[in-house]
């Protein structure tokens, strides 16, 4: 393998030096495969990859987001360098890529609309084909630890989030609009508390002129399957918001968390700072969940201030969507009073847990269920 080293580029890695300008010129220099040695590596500004690009960082290697001015739209630490026409065959494995969050320019203010104000993601892959994740920690992200939109034909390998500062919209793997034909394997939330959003987020209706989520796109998403997902106390595990977007063919094997919110959010965004409906306008409710299945699925809440209203909230019609294999562990259960699963606002679905059927055929209608259930199946009627 031929491999250039970005310290040959000037690169310090001594925790001091700015070395974004090395890394970059790296990046830039076309040979298909980087290293990035152990050592600590601060960059001033966002690292752009091409396409054709494989950067190898060391286990012992740390590269930290540190602007010398506030952060603005378009900054992250790192992000592929065509997020309008397009990017291919990205690879990005080892080391630890940290958003900074808590240094003095590493924030966003709390105008969630304000004009040029930055997403606070750490790692931003849009418009890619080919996208490789792997053997790599994301730590101290401003928002998102990583956000994906329109990439299709990826794989996510053995990625840890760990966070020393919890902060709002601190989402792990975040999906927007037109994701596809992907792999997501052994992932883990390593700090307790963290994730301190969604762990696992299909968003594919979003409010996409908020700061978190300009440049993605509302949009279908579809063909992936992930397996092997852990958080001991993270605030939600999954969430599925679709209103007129399709989520559909999703696979989730293995899935253990500790949750202070949901389990699985599929609450239409009703309830989000920026919620996209208008109950008045959806008499039959909305949603487009499909052919979606959740095996071996252990989860319970953890203590949190507020008593969330069930463990998995179902306010988006679901057709096929199973949950097999579901255990909720009453021992480790800090709300075992609260509702297993909660379905309303829809029309026109059917519920069967453990065999036992609910029809719901109007929107006043409402399928509370308890405890620890083994089976659950969402049809449309």
């Amino acid at each position: 393998m031929d491999m250039i080293d970005v310290r040959t580029f000037g690169a310090a890695g001594d925790g001091a030096c700015n070395d974004y300008p090395a890394i970059q010129a790296a990046l830039d220099a076309g040979a298909r495969d980087i290293c990035i040695p152990a050592g600590t590596y601060l960059v001033s500004d966002p690292l752009k990859v091409p396409s054709h690009r494989h950067i190898h960082a060391e286990e012992a290697t740390r590269v930290i987001f540190a602007p010398s001015r506030p952060m603005r739209q378009g900054d992250f630490l790192l992000t592929n360098a065509d997020t309008e026409d397009g990017n291919e065959d990205i690879t990005l494995e080892g080391g630890v890529w940290d958003g900074g969050y808590g240094r003095p320019n590493n924030k966003k203010p709390g105008e969630i609309f304000e004009i040029g104000s930055p997403s606070g993601t750490c790692l931003n892959f849009v418009t890619v084909k080919g996208l490789k994740l792997a053997n790599l920690t994301v730590a101290n992200p401003v928002g998102y630890y990583i956000r994906l939109g329109r990439v299709r034909g990826f794989e996510i390998r053995d990625i840890r989030f760990a966070s020393d500062v919890p902060g709002p919209n601190q989402d792990g793997l975040h999906f927007g609009g037109y994701c596809r034909d992907g792999l997501v394997e052994n992932m883990r939330a390593v700090t307790k508390g963290q994730t301190n959003d969604d762990l696992l987020a299909f968003n594919a209706d979003d409010s996409i002129q908020r700061q978190e989520n300009r440049g993605l796109t509302c949009g279908p998403i579809e063909n992936i399957v992930c397996r092997n997902i852990f958080a001991e106390d993270c605030h939600t595990a999954i969430r599925m918001a679709s209103i007129t977007s399709p989520i559909r063919h999703i696979r989730i094997e293995n899935l253990t968390a500790g949750c202070r919110c949901m389990a699985v959010n599929m609450d239409a965004l009703r309830y989000c700072r920026s919620p996209l409906l208008v109950e008045s306008s959806a008499p039959n409710g909305v949603g487009d969940v499909s052919d979606v299945r959740i095996e071996n699925m252990t989860v319970w809440f953890t203590p949190s201030e507020n008593r969330p209203d069930a463990l998995l909230d179902i306010e988006e019609h679901c057709d096929g969507v199973e949950f097999a294999s579901f255990s909720r562990p009453a021992e480790r259960d800090a709300h075992p009073e609260t509702p297993t699963i909660l379905a309303r606002h829809l029309t026109r679905q059917t519920v069967i847990a453990d065999g036992q059927q609910t029809r719901l055929t109007d929107k006043t209608q409402t399928c509370a269920l308890q405890g620890d259930i083994a089976s659950i199946r969402l049809d449309r009627i």
